[in-house]
């Protein structure tokens, strides 16, 4: 063999050999967030029983205390494509064993998301939600909330689209008007969507609506899903890394700022706040397994800790998607199951 030809066959081999273990990093790297290697004993805060049994894909849900209420954003993930088949649903706090009611006001062809409820200084409330059409495209549509306590009906008031709003994830309201989203990929083609969802690259953002559209308020993040306003700070799920990020929120521009931030042994989805200032974040170790956290934060807004109150392999529910704690219930509901859960807290 030639030196020329020696040296052509080293380098290839080496080029090989370099691409095969970025491979290999890659795969670990996938396999350890997916929770491949990941293991958890059960655990549960209480009894445990089944609400709002038969409601397929409740993803995101809202507890309006003041009206008594839970807000439900329920879409059939498998019926995406037939008109219809989601919708927005009431259920009362103090009955929970009744079918929750669908509420009349969204479009007939209507596939909600996340929602955000927003309460105004004079008790007004608002409800953002994303909205997944069929065809592919997404808005953001504002409702106004008009409820009695025994039902309540959603007046439409706004809707918003644009180039900028590709994936729509998680909302965070912060008036009937404002609202922070995220964008859990930012790629269409098939190569860039292959680097955001196998080689988990941080490409993905949030926005923020303003007076003059949507804009860009943070980028290069992975898999951002679930989002929480409050009291001047944001916290993003950023479920490809498996944290919950805190971000302060500037004043007047909206502009955020990364704080901090803490790692969890999960893919982190939709965020709540219980009444003592803890974050409730609802998660999957695995697919198809949940997982409920309570996270403390410390005197400048950041998470320090966390505590399990809920883990199950998927047996009671499967794939957690939201959680909320209210007067000494954990409320617990996942996108991929036809039901939702409340444990009482020991």
């Amino acid at each position: 063999m030639s030196s020329a030809a020696h040296w052509a066959l080293k380098s290839a081999l080496t080029w090989l050999a370099v691409i095969a273990l970025l491979a290999a990093a890659f795969a670990v790297r996938y396999a350890l967030v997916q929770g491949v290697f990941t293991s958890a004993a059960p655990v549960s805060p209480g009894a445990c029983r089944t609400i709002a049994g038969g409601l397929q894909g409740a993803g995101d849900f809202e507890i309006d205390a003041l009206h008594d209420a839970i807000l439900i954003s329920a879409t059939d993930e498998g019926a995406k494509a037939t008109a219809g088949q989601g919708a927005i649903y009431f259920l009362k706090l103090t009955d929970l064993t009744a079918a929750p009611a669908k509420l009349e006001g969204p479009p007939a062809s209507f596939h909600p998301g996340g929602i955000s409820l927003f309460r105004g200084p004079d008790g007004s409330e608002s409800l953002t939600v994303i909205d997944h059409r069929p065809n592919g495209r997404s808005l953001i549509e504002g409702y106004s909330v008009i409820s009695d306590g025994q039902t309540a009906k959603l007046s439409p008031q706004t809707a918003v689209q644009g180039r900028l709003l590709v994936s729509p994830h998680g909302v965070a309201a912060m008036a009937p008007d404002r609202f922070y989203v995220t964008n859990d990929h930012v790629t269409t083609g098939a190569l860039g969507r292959f680097a955001e969802d196998y080689l988990i690259w941080p490409h993905a953002d949030i926005l923020l609506s303003g007076a003059t559209g949507l804009r860009i308020a943070a980028q290069r993040l992975a898999f951002p899903g679930g989002l929480l306003a409050r009291k001047g700070f944001l916290y993003v799920a950023a479920a490809n890394e498996r944290r919950i990020i805190a971000l302060s929120i500037e004043d007047f521009t909206g502009n955020l700022t990364e704080i901090g931030a803490l790692s969890l042994p999960a893919r982190p989805g939709n965020i709540s706040m219980d009444v003592a200032g803890n974050l409730i974040v609802a998660g999957q170790s695995k697919p198809g397994s949940s997982k409920v956290f309570r996270l403390r934060l410390d005197d400048k807004g950041v998470p320090v800790s966390y505590e399990t109150l809920f883990s199950d392999d998927g047996h009671m529910l499967k794939g957690a998607s939201a959680a909320a704690v209210w007067n000494g219930q954990l409320f617990i509901s996942a996108a991929a199951d036809s039901k939702m859960l409340v444990c009482t807290l020991k």
